[in-house]
């Protein structure tokens, strides 16, 4: 007899050069059962950051932006006397590698919850963002994470180009590396094709709801992580955009140093972090550092580690996520490094 109450599910595809292998277990969707399986779309949370810093790196290959650029200079309409931005000046650099000290605006996301299903403006979670203090007064002093630097770089992207990040994304990175598999939605709540559904506890939001600690919010509206969370994808594509990435087919040499070379200690993080760049992760392994992402989105848990030389990756994936905690399980990573480091 089928469970009639399964556990949501975790996947691991694991490359080295041409070989790669894969696992799943749990399912893809409690109310059918359909099992996990590596080849599903989900939605990739943070990961998103790395593909926003490639195209924002891309712009300053073609001399369109520099990394030492300031907010204020290239979004001046942003700058009000009251707001984060009118201190000490930030600049690209700073946005990228989240030393900016601008407040998360996920961090006062809460009290503008109206609902599931509703439409985040980007305007609306820059103004939560720059309408509180910044964390420390003097950019680039250390490392404090937060959404909104990667807000204002989509709003950056789209002044530079006169098109919006979805379209660069598209013509920049999707198109080219083939990710037939990988879109940016916004508005769209609904995922199309095969997919995981995500699941996560809302018992703190919603406490009358029925089996609230493992509630499906597939529907959860991407709006509102935007550049800094939205994307849907598979983990063969995750893989063959950061492969491509590493390899250089994306960015120059030097800037692709500087995307990997260019961090600051991530004091503060929850291991197994050690670094950040310039929207990418180092990570300390039992095979030596790894570069990559984790992405959290309502629902789903994606982690992403590659060598040095796009050669060695893994992508780790579980359909489950805590709206209130973003820190690794210590099982998920410990399964997730074995599988890395070539042990499973």
């Amino acid at each position: 007899m089928a469970d009639p109450n399964p556990n949501p599910g975790a996947f691991l595809l694991a490359r080295d050069g041409a070989h790669a292998r894969s696992g799943a277990a749990g399912v893809a969707d409690r109310s059918t059962g359909t099992p996990m399986t590596p080849d599903l779309k989900f939605r990739a949370g943070s990961l998103t950051k790395t593909f926003t810093a490639t195209v924002v790196l891309q712009l300053v290959a073609e001399r369109r932006l520099r990394l030492d650029d300031t907010v204020n200079s290239l979004l001046p309409d942003q700058v009000r006397a009251d707001n984060a931005l009118s201190g000490e000046p930030i600049t690209v650099r700073r946005l990228l590698n989240h030393t900016s000290g601008l407040y998360d605006y996920l961090d006062g996301l809460l009290p503008h919850f109206r609902s599931l299903d509703q439409y985040w403006p980007r305007d609306q979670l820059i103004d939560i963002g720059l309408g509180e203090p910044r964390y420390f007064p003097t950019p680039g002093t250390r490392f404090r994470y937060s959404n909104t630097n990667y807000l204002l770089l989509d709003l950056i992207v789209e002044r530079v180009t006169d098109r919006d990040l979805r379209t660069n994304l598209e013509r920049r990175v999707f198109t080219p590396l083939g990710l037939r598999d990988t879109s940016y939605p916004l508005a769209k709540r609904t995922i199309d094709g095969p997919h995981a559904r995500g699941y996560t506890d809302v018992s703190f939001l919603l406490p009358d709801v029925p089996d609230a600690t493992r509630f499906d919010i597939t529907g959860f509206s991407p709006s509102e992580a935007g550049a800094s969370g939205a994307l849907v994808t598979t983990a063969a594509d995750v893989a063959r955009f950061y492969r491509a990435l590493l390899q250089g087919h994306l960015l120059p040499p030097g800037l692709l140093r500087s995307m990997l070379t260019d961090t600051v200690p991530t004091t503060g993080s929850a291991p197994p972090a050690v670094g950040y760049g310039l929207g990418v992760y180092v990570y300390a392994t039992d095979c030596g550092p790894a570069y990559g992402h984790g992405g959290t989105a309502p629902g789903y848990l994606t982690y992403a580690l590659n060598s040095r030389d796009g050669r060695q990756q893994l992508v780790a994936h579980t359909n489950w996520s805590s709206l209130t905690d973003t820190g690794i399980d210590e099982d998920f990573w410990t399964a997730f490094q074995r599988g890395y480091c070539g042990r499973i």
